[in-house]
């Protein structure tokens, strides 16, 4: 009975230890990027207008973005409007991030 109990209580900490993962790529305690954000060039309600940024654009907002942090990034995949981009803290990927070049919000998915 007790070892029944035991595992029981061993499974309901395992699954709110799932549902309290952080949705944030860490590096050195701090985040990288949080979940959802967006890129200096656009407001927390998206860009202004329809137009889509060009490839420059994005990698000067995603520069602006990471430099004053520390980080270097690099296009690991252009898809339509998304931009799959590697943030990197010296040689290490710290996140892989999903930039959307039309609203301009900044997803990791690390």
């Amino acid at each position: 009975m007790r070892r029944r109990l035991e595992t029981i209580a061993l499974l309901i900490f395992l699954l709110f230890l799932g549902l309290t993962s952080t949705s944030f790529a860490w590096h050195g305690g701090k985040e990288v990027t949080p979940y959802g954000d967006f890129c200096p060039m656009a407001s927390r309600y998206g860009m202004k207008g329809e137009r889509l940024m060009s490839l420059e654009e994005a990698k000067k907002a995603l520069f602006h973005y990471y430099h004053p942090r520390g980080y270097n990034f690099w296009i690991v995949e252009k898809k339509n409007r998304f931009l799959k981009i590697n943030i990197i803290k010296g040689h290490r990927v710290v996140d892989t991030i999903i930039f959307d070049r039309k609203t301009g919000r900044v997803r990791s998915i690390f």
